[in-house]
């Protein structure tokens, strides 16, 4: 009984030993291209434009991709002072560099200076789009221990939503419950030993709802930027609306066979200025039958029909047939990126832009200003909100570049009665119309007689600064409250 027992015991583990080494070897390749990324960084303060807020350290994960290049998320690295990275079994730290850097699609590349770092790994492959209820493998190293960590889940949405670190666009994006926790960010999904895609973001409070950028974002990004710059993803530069509602197609002239989207606004300077106009009923894109929710039957089941021009770099061409006046034409529309006025999506490795006179602190509106108030979107000056959530939708100021503002006001003695103002949108100074940054810096050349003469939108009575003293103060400020600058407006 005992010899039978032993033949079996022998015979079980002989059987299991390829199961073992083959288990083995799929999680092996993925563990020796999956590195630990640790980022040392500092963000400007746009509260106060011309200091920087204090340093800070924050680790994510990465994978090394063919060409010793090491593919990760842009908010893994955005505004990093210096970066170091680890692989597993190595206590050694190897500094590397950001060679491209996509914050739309949250993806960047860095190169490692010292080669030495990529003995012992290997390089992975991109794959395709997992299949719904497939299953994945995410790799990366996140809070809660320092060896490099495995999660498993399904595939259960893709997508077009909104990528969180930027929230400039929506793109493609796939739903796991694989757990994402801070630090999994920029860690490779895997499948078949291929990427499926880039783990980067997780709904709070949720019971395992990851999410990873799939490899056709991935590729986009990476053809991109083979001339050797990154110029994004382009857009048409319309804003539409879904035709749900039977009368409302048909006071468009629509047949009962024909969906689409109305647009609503074209946006100006956008790729489709003087080639669409607002009424056109959009038909078709590239041979695709766009729904009356904006859907098209693609290869992932229906999706944004923005799917497609999120696909073309820019300068490429997109083909659309639209109905105006219940005329079926098509169009042709060369791709560029959408005009921005006001930036309305989170900015990096971007200094604020500012102009200090007579102690007032003059800057354009953005999002990063907005987000000096705690919870910005109900607490901010609501004639910003405003200009910001609809300057190109209601097509407010046409002639206007960037709405500026006035952010505080530096006590000083030229400035007494004014000290306690900010928040203020400009129109005029000194007669001259506001459009821009620089209108500011000309508009002060040229004083009214004896004043220097700012409106203010929402205000009858304008603020005064006495030219002849204009001079001194700005000197006497500057030193007061030790700035080193009394502008940034680009350059420097």
């Amino acid at each position: 009984m005992r010899i039978r027992v032993l033949l079996f015991f022998n015979f079980f583990t002989f059987c299991m030993v390829p199961l073992f080494s083959e288990e083995l070897q799929s999680t092996r390749q993925p563990r020796q291209a999956t590195v630990k990324i640790i980022k040392t960084y500092i963000s400007p303060d746009y509260c106060i434009p011309w200091k920087m807020k204090d340093y800070s350290s924050s680790v994510g994960s990465g994978v090394i991709i063919k060409g010793k290049l090491i593919l990760t998320n842009a908010h893994v690295v955005s505004d990093s002072t210096i970066l170091q990275v680890k692989k597993e079994n190595d206590p050694n730290t190897y500094e590397a560099d950001v060679l491209y850097v996509g914050h739309e699609c949250d993806l960047a590349l860095l190169k490692v200076k010292d080669d030495n770092f990529f003995k012992n790994t290997v390089s992975l492959d991109l794959g395709g789009i997992p299949e719904l209820k497939s299953m994945v493998a995410t790799y990366g190293y996140p809070m809660g221990g320092e060896r490099i960590s495995i999660t498993e889940g399904v595939v259960s949405r893709i997508e077009i939503g909104v990528y969180s670190h930027s929230k400039k666009s929506a793109l493609l994006m796939i739903q796991t419950d694989a757990a994402i926790n801070a630090g999994n960010s920029g860690g490779p999904v895997i499948q078949e030993g291929k990427i499926s895609g880039i783990a980067f973001q997780a709904i709070a409070d949720s019971n395992n709802i990851g999410y990873m950028i799939p490899t056709p974002v991935i590729k986009h990004f990476l053809d991109d930027i083979k001339d050797g710059r990154y110029d994004g993803f382009p857009d048409v530069g319309v804003f539409t609306d879904e035709l749900l509602n039977e009368s409302y197609r048909e006071s468009f002239g629509m047949r009962k066979d024909q969906s689409g989207v109305v647009i609503t606004h074209v946006i100006k300077g956008s790729s489709a200025e003087n080639v669409l106009k607002k009424g056109d009923v959009l038909l078709s894109i590239d041979g695709h039958k766009i729904a009356n929710d904006g859907s098209i039957s693609y290869g992932y089941g229906r999706i944004r029909f923005s799917i497609i021009t999120d696909e073309k770099q820019v300068g490429d061409k997109v083909t659309l047939e639209i109905l105006r006046d219940k005329t079926i034409l098509k169009k042709t529309v060369s791709m560029n990126n959408f005009p921005i006025r006001i930036p309305w999506f989170n900015e990096f490795e971007t200094l604020p832009r500012y102009y200090i006179f007579g102690g007032i602190v003059f800057q354009p509106l953005n999002r990063e200003f907005l987000k000096c108030w705690d919870k910005w979107w109900l607490n901010a000056d609501r004639s910003m909100l405003y200009y910001y959530s609809y300057l190109d939708r209601d097509e407010l100021k046409p002639d206007v570049n960037e709405i500026i503002i006035i952010n505080h006001v530096l006590p000083d003695a030229v400035n007494t009665y004014i000290s306690d103002i900010g928040d203020m949108i400009i129109s005029k100074i000194n007669g001259k119309n506001i459009c821009s940054l620089e209108d500011v810096i000309e508009a002060f050349k040229n004083p009214k007689g004896d004043f220097h003469i700012i409106e203010v939108e929402g205000s009858y009575k304008p603020i005064l600064l006495k030219a002849s003293e204009m001079y001194d103060a700005n000197i006497r400020i500057l030193k007061k409250y030790e700035i080193p600058y009394d502008r940034y407006t680009g350059s420097r």
